[in-house]
């Protein structure tokens, strides 16, 4: 399980610090695929039947319809981020701190204090953390709505990690879960569309003033 969860880290970091807006769309494909893998294993391990469901919908919404409407919607979006409000250097330095030292930590804490939760409560809580981080970051528009979308990751493998103490009740929280990810993914598509729109429209005003002035 830890190879596991070391590669959601991994494809996280990717998508939170490479500039290149596509590349960091694309890596929420395998950093989601494989949360569900971890669903599906920690399914098999412990015998929770109801977590093989969970697993098939993480990979139908989180891994491919999610992350591939984001890339649809950068289609025609420039290839590098807007500056972050950090230098570069430093996030990728913090970035790995987080996940890193992070997750050693609050893997440690769960030893001591959660003993009985789920193995994904530190990688869940890290998502959790590391997505907190971006949010405050960034201030490109894209990374901020990838921000959210790992913070929501984190948020679902942290209620998935509960599930032997309160099964019945974690099982309406991921149901309540799917439908904040839906809802998530409706104003993802009308919130991005409509900057993006604005942006053409902003580009296409510069290029006429431009156009006036060599007149």
């Amino acid at each position: 399980m830890e190879i596991i969860y070391f590669a959601i880290l991994f494809f996280t970091f990717i998508a939170g610090e490479s500039k290149n807006l596509r590349l960091s769309s694309y890596s929420l494909i395998p950093h989601s695929l494989l949360i569900a893998i971890s669903v599906f294993t920690l399914a098999y391990i412990g015998n929770i039947n109801s977590l093989y469901l969970i697993a098939v919908v993480d990979v139908m919404v989180r891994a491919f319809l999610m992350p591939i409407l984001l890339i649809i919607l950068l289609k025609n979006r420039l290839e590098r981020e807007v500056k972050p409000s950090i230098t570069h250097p430093l996030s990728i330095a913090l970035s790995i701190v987080v996940l890193s030292v992070g997750y050693n930590f609050v893997d440690t804490i769960k030893i001591s204090i959660f003993p009985n939760v789920l193995s994904c409560f530190s990688a869940g809580f890290t998502l959790f953390i590391y997505g907190l981080f971006l949010l405050l970051s960034k201030r490109d528009t894209a990374k901020m709505i990838i921000s959210f979308f790992i913070i929501e990751n984190g948020i679902h493998l942290l209620i998935i990690s509960m599930i032997p103490h309160m099964p019945k009740i974690i099982e309406l929280a991921l149901t309540l879960n799917f439908v904040i990810a839906l809802f998530f993914l409706i104003y993802l598509t009308i919130r991005l569309n409509e900057i993006l729109i604005l942006e053409e429209i902003k580009k296409l005003r510069e290029s006429n003033n431009i156009y006036k002035l060599e007149e």
